[in-house]
Parts: C-alpha cells; sequence; structure tokens
C-alpha cells in the first residue's frame, strides 16, 4: 500500500517537472526579448505592449543619479533617426539602486507602464530593469561628475540664461542645459517655444515646481512681462561662412556613433557650443579630416579629460574655417563644412 502511494506521488512530482518547468523556463526565456515588429513606427500601444508584457528595450541615453534624472532612447529598427525618449522613473529602492548604476549607452531591458502626466514627455513607472549591455568610459578617463547643483543654484533666481537641450511636439517639450546641468521645463504657452531649435541660446523666466521634487522641473514664468528670450538663435547661422576657434572635443564611437567623431568647443554668448567637424561630399576629404584630427588628439592624449558627453583636451586649440551648416530643430550639434583638412589647424 505504501509503495503505490509513493509511485503516485512520484508520478505527480514528474507530471509537474515535465509540463509546468518547460512553460515556466519558456516565459523566462521570452523576457526581454527583442521583437523588431514591435518598434515598427514606434507606435505607444504596441511599445505600452512590451513594455508591460516581457520588456522594452533601449538604451540610456542620459543618466544623473544625483538628479534622479534618467532618459531611455529607443529607436526604430534599420532607422537611426527614428526615436522616442522616455523619463524613467522607479517604482522600489532596488530598481532605483540599479537605475543609479546605468550609464549613458547602457543597453537595457525595463518592465513597467506608462504614466498618465500633463506633459507630452512620456514618463515610465519602472518595476524591474536589467541591463543587457554596459557600455564603459574609453580606457583612462573617469566618469565626468557635474558641477552644478540643482536645484540649489536655481533657489535664489527667477530666470536663467542657458542653451536648449532638447525641443519637440511644436515647443510643448522643453529641456534646458543650464552650466552643465539639465532641466526639463514644463511649458503651456508654445507660443514662445514652438519655433526654438536645439542649441539656441535662450533667457527665460521660470518658477520651480512643487511637484515632482526629483528630478527638478521648472515651469515658465507667464506672469511676467517677458517670460523668454531668443538671445541666440542657432539658425541664424546657417549657411555662414565662419572662422571658429575651441578647444578640440571628441566624442567617441559608441553604439550611436559609427566612427571617433571631432568637434571643437567654441564660447558663444558665454555659453559652449560644440561644433562637428564634417564633409559630407567627399568621403576621401572626410577622412583625411578625421585622421589630421586623430593625430592631434593622439599627440596631445595626455592633457584630454572627461565632459558632460564627450572627452575634450583644454589644452588643445584648433581653427576651422569652413560654412556653419543646421538642418533641423534637432540636430544634435551645429556642423561646420570643411572642403578639406587644409581648413582646419592646432594653433599653438
Amino acid at each position: 500500500m505504501m509503495t503505490k502511494k509513493y509511485l503516485y506521488t512520484l508520478l505527480i512530482c514528474l507530471t509537474i517537472i515535465t509540463v509546468v518547468v518547460p512553460r515556466v523556463l519558456s516565459s523566462t526565456d521570452r523576457i526581454c526579448s527583442y521583437h523588431p515588429e514591435a518598434y515598427q513606427g514606434l507606435e505607444l500601444t504596441q511599445l505600452s505592449q512590451e513594455l508591460t508584457n516581457t520588456g522594452l528595450i533601449g538604451r540610456i541615453h542620459g543618466a544623473a543619479g544625483k538628479a534622479q534624472m534618467f532618459v531611455m532612447s529607443v529607436r526604430e529598427p534599420d532607422n537611426f533617426f527614428s526615436h522616442r525618449e522616455f523619463s524613467l522613473l522607479a517604482n522600489d529602492q532596488k530598481t532605483r539602486d540599479t537605475l543609479n548604476q546605468t550609464n549613458r549607452h547602457d543597453r537595457v531591458c525595463i518592465q513597467g507602464n506608462l504614466i498618465a502626466n500633463p506633459s507630452p514627455q512620456k514618463h515610465i513607472a519602472v518595476n524591474s530593469i536589467r541591463v543587457l549591455e554596459s557600455w564603459t568610459q574609453p580606457e583612462g578617463f573617469t566618469p565626468y561628475e557635474r558641477q552644478t547643483d540643482i536645484p540649489d543654484q536655481l533657489q535664489d533666481q527667477t530666470s536663467l540664461i542657458g542653451k536648449v537641450h532638447a525641443i519637440g511636439e511644436s515647443g510643448k517639450i522643453l529641456v534646458m542645459e543650464y552650466q552643465d546641468g539639465v532641466i526639463p521645463i514644463f511649458v503651456t504657452e508654445t507660443k514662445y517655444t514652438q519655433d526654438l531649435y536645439r542649441g539656441d541660446i535662450v533667457k527665460l523666466s521660470y518658477q520651480i515646481q512643487q511637484r515632482p521634487q526629483q528630478p527638478t522641473h521648472l515651469q515658465l514664468d507667464t506672469t511676467v512681462e517677458k517670460p523668454f528670450e531668443v538671445i541666440d538663435a542657432i539658425a541664424a547661422w546657417h549657411n555662414q561662412a565662419q572662422t571658429l576657434t575651441g578647444n578640440l572635443v571628441k566624442f567617441p564611437q559608441s553604439p550611436q556613433l559609427k566612427f571617433d567623431v571631432y568637434a571643437m568647443e567654441v564660447d558663444t554668448k558665454g555659453i559652449e557650443r560644440y561644433f562637428t567637424l564634417v564633409n559630407f561630399e567627399n568621403i576621401t576629404e572626410f577622412e583625411n579630416i578625421r585622421h589630421k584630427l586623430a593625430k592631434i588628439w593622439d599627440d596631445n592624449a595626455a592633457t584630454a579629460i572627461s565632459g558632460r558627453n564627450m572627452l575634450i583636451n583644454p589644452e588643445v586649440t584648433i581653427e576651422a574655417d569652413g560654412v556653419i551648416n543646421i538642418i533641423s530643430p534637432e540636430q544634435a550639434n551645429p556642423q561646420i563644412l570643411l572642403d578639406s583638412a587644409e581648413q582646419v589647424q592646432q594653433r599653438i
């Protein structure tokens, strides 16, 4: 009798192992699986389904742990220029700790849900995050540490002069760079912001929003006579011949860049802009330009340091003589079009 009972129990256990366990393992395998069809067109309905089920996959665009500001980019397959940015908010301390350890360019898989909020900038409440591919700082460089303490440096003033970091949704989405900090601006009247370009230098009046407390959000103060002023519109530089001088900058090869991109840091009205040095008409000349700048960089590598999202050499000054190119309000950096490598020189 005991033997039959034992055999019956063993049979039940084996059934559970052979039927249930494979299903659990199969379900686990599907978590963080990439389904290209779900990312076509970057439709929110499809992306939301990925987010709540197997996980939404993208790369960290920006991570400022002290300010609790994290943004993830999700791109359309085979179309680098089509992407959405999502602000990430941790639902618990474990997830917050993992977010704090992420770096720019890390490939991550997150599960959670979209948050309903009054801003067109989409926010995700993150239940879990898994780093699928880590991106490390180039060898020999320590991670950049921000110098601007937000919101402390904004408490005793009601206006700031800064640079547009991101613009979207016809001016409804506005993110500003103030010194080396990045601040979301809540916009209610787009008549002030609808024609902005990324890289514009502006002065704005603001109020600090009470919620959310982190990251700090500012609200455009439309009660003052002149809440917004464009000091220098980057679009006005387009197609202008310029001779510019500044420190040599390097954007290292990354998941977003096929090769190292060189630029120069230029002080314009007290605000630093970064002009990339390119030639789109002649691939051979573009390679010559990159090789020349790479040699200057390598010859002076000992004095290079980390910047916020690039490397910079404060001891190396270059001069470039070319034509400024601005083709889109969302263009990451203005470009200097060079005909040849002779148009860029190191200044000693």
